[in-house]
């Protein structure tokens, strides 16, 4: 063996020199290619989150199972249609040769949130089709660190759904909610040969960017002040519902000022996060007691890890906001007799706190033309109304069609 003197010298010759560098730099390459796989795993994760069916259902007795808000046999004609996005939860039922409905939900309760209007619709002869959007219910989604809740991922879903049917989805009407307003408009200024009718009920798309306040404009900036750990926490307490009254069921977007001392000294108007609906308790299953607003939104809370993430980005890059030139296209393209849509109805309730009827008849009149845009109030309904007044939008499909 030798000794320190001679590994001294050693260390002095140029091909010892050479080769501990070589090797060197291959141990750092070694490293630096192992804290890149690590890194862009911990920076991105798993392809898409699971939704509960696969996350959370295995693990649940059957007491537990006898008393989801939301069980995984809620709706007829259930299907989970595989994509590289992950699963979504699908369900179509109705006459096979009625005239086909397709119903989006909106930000925070998942497709069964219209189950009396789908009932109901089934009933007059229609075909429905309802799915639950990315990140809720029992569809899964993509990470929102490497896809965004925006108009190309949720066109991308719609497609999916209607290519999975045994029927062809090759001309329908669109009904969206809330959010799912949002996202039925910006579908249909893009695919105007499919729609032949377009209904937006408290629709999200035109809401007045003053409503946002500095708080929310934080808590949703995408800039890196906040850590999304934190954000993520930060939402879902205010979503959070628990025990007690709800607090907020729909995007914390605020009003104006939140620096009030009471809620009530808010002024109303864009998505916020206080009173979005009059009753938390509204029971969305018949025959379901455990089956309401808060009890649904909560279970997602605990059981979807995707809930929260798509909540978030959704608020960031979907259609929410400023859509005037994607209305604007809709029009034009009824004006040119491009596609089969010839007017759009809005249903809207006539005391919600987030669509404020008024703001969006002005500015859809303004955006789409008086010729174009048919207007229903709902009288003594707030944003619940595709809820607890399904009966009114039901009219509204009847009177279009």
């Amino acid at each position: 063996m030798p000794c320190l003197s001679e590994l001294s010298e050693l260390s002095e010759h140029p091909a010892f020199r050479l080769a501990f560098g070589v090797a060197g730099a291959a141990c750092f390459g070694t490293f630096v290619l192992w804290r890149s796989i690590h890194g862009s795993l911990e920076l991105h994760g798993p392809p898409h989150i699971p939704s509960p069916r696969d996350a959370a259902m295995p693990a649940l007795s059957e007491d537990e199972v006898r008393q989801l808000p939301y069980p995984s046999d809620a709706l007829p004609g259930a299907r989970d249609v595989q994509s590289p996005y992950g699963s979504t939860r699908v369900y179509e039922w109705g006459p096979a040769d009625g005239r086909r409905l397709l119903l989006i939900h909106g930000i925070s309760t998942p497709s069964i949130a219209l189950t009396g209007l789908a009932y109901s619709l089934v009933e007059r002869g229609y075909r429905v089709m309802l799915f639950d959007l990315f990140g809720r219910g029992y569809s899964s989604g993509p990470s929102p660190s490497t896809h965004q809740y925006d108009s190309a991922l949720y066109t991308s879903q719609i497609l999916l759904c209607l290519q999975s049917s045994p029927i062809p989805w090759t001309s329908f009407t669109l009904i969206g909610y809330s959010l799912g307003g949002a996202i039925a408009a910006d579908f249909t200024s893009y695919f105007p040969n499919l729609v032949e009718g377009l209904v937006l009920v408290a629709s999200g798309g035109l809401i007045r960017t003053e409503h946002i306040s500095w708080k929310s404009r934080l808590l949703y900036s995408t800039g890196g002040l906040l850590p999304e750990s934190l954000i993520e926490r930060l939402v879902a307490k205010r979503l959070w519902t628990g025990p007690v009254e709800a607090r907020s069921i729909e995007p914390e977007i605020a009003t104006a000022s939140t620096s009030s001392s009471s809620d009530h000294d808010e002024p109303k108007g864009g998505l916020r996060s206080h009173a979005v609906y009059t009753s938390s308790n509204i029971v969305l299953l018949p025959e379901n007691p455990y089956s309401t607003v808060s009890h649904v939104v909560d279970w997602q809370i605990i059981h979807h890890q995707g809930f929260i993430p798509a909540f978030i980005s959704s608020i960031r890059y979907a259609p929410i906001h400023n859509q005037h030139q994607r209305w604007k296209k809709i029009a034009d393209n009824i004006r040119n007799g491009t596609g089969k849509l010839n007017q759009v109805w809005l249903v809207l309730g006539e005391i919600d706190p987030i669509i404020i009827a008024d703001e969006l008849v002005e500015d859809a009149q303004a955006t789409f033309g008086e010729d174009i845009v048919h207007i229903k109030i709902v009288k003594g309904s707030g944003h619940e109304v595709a809820i607890d007044r399904a009966s009114e939008i039901v009219d509204v499909v009847e009177q279009m069609l």
